[in-house]
């Protein structure tokens, strides 16, 4: 009897570590980010870093392309940026899969935002 309880209790236990949650992603824009896109069949590695300060920076191949301001509410992000007008804000909804989030524009009015940034996904870059 006393072997049946010890097995139980053992199967119990792994049990309950078996069940454990898995240990949640990081639901936070900041931090670096990449995506490897393609355009006309012409790769090329889109890195974003995005500052705990509400700055961002977006790089091509390397090359810095655009930077500006940022904040989230739940999840949504405003972005502010030179290439647009620094005073208009777009708005996208973040979608985090585990270590990746994807943007899609609800309003904005800055084509080369839009362009950039609607339907992208990237995945978070490990340190």
């Amino acid at each position: 009897m006393k072997q049946l309880l010890a097995v139980l209790s053992l199967i119990l236990i792994f049990s309950a570590c078996n069940n454990a949650p898995e240990e949640q992603p990081d639901h936070n824009i900041a931090g670096e980010w990449d995506a490897h896109l393609d355009n006309q069949g012409k790769p090329y590695l889109v890195i974003g870093r995005f500052k705990d300060n509400g700055t961002y920076d977006a790089f091509i191949d390397g090359k810095l392309v655009v930077s500006g301001k940022y904040r989230t509410v739940g999840d949504s992000i405003y972005f502010r940026d030179g290439n647009c007008d620094m005073a208009y804000e777009g708005l996208y909804k973040l979608t985090y899969y585990k270590d990746s989030v994807s943007f899609k524009m609800l309003q904005d009015t800055c084509q080369e935002r839009i362009h950039g940034s609607n339907g992208v996904a990237m995945k978070r870059v490990k340190k």
